[in-house]
């Protein structure tokens, strides 16, 4: 059996109170911007897990790390692939040229159904 370190990526909610800005997009862009620790409260807020690094523990040069995308990553991922498909769908619809875009949908869709 190895015993691992693991990291887990998840989703949570950050407040920043007392931010000065000219407009709430203002705002949220000082707060991205903030550490972690400069936060007035961390809430984990039932976030989803994303992504979990696994160190193999004494693997100093981390050769054995493995990075796991879990579904929700998996499907943020995907969403760029996806959107450009759909977007070549529409500009071949007319044309009737949907091979290409049916090839690049079903690349998106398997790699977001990956595991």
């Amino acid at each position: 059996m190895t015993t691992y370190n693991v990291h887990i990526y998840r989703e949570m909610r950050l407040t920043y109170e007392g931010i000065e800005a000219d407009t709430p997009e203002d705002a949220a862009t000082i707060a991205r911007d903030k550490p972690t620790g400069d936060a007035d409260a961390v809430n984990d807020c039932e976030g989803i897990t994303l992504a979990a690094l696994v160190d193999e523990v004494g693997d100093s040069d981390y050769e054995n790390s493995v990075t796991i995308d879990f579904e929700e990553q998996r499907l943020r991922n995907a969403a760029p692939r996806l959107l450009d498909a759909c977007r070549m769908v529409v500009e071949r619809w007319e044309t009737g040229d949907l091979a290409e875009a049916a090839r690049m949908c079903q690349k998106a869709i398997d790699e977001a159904e990956a595991a």
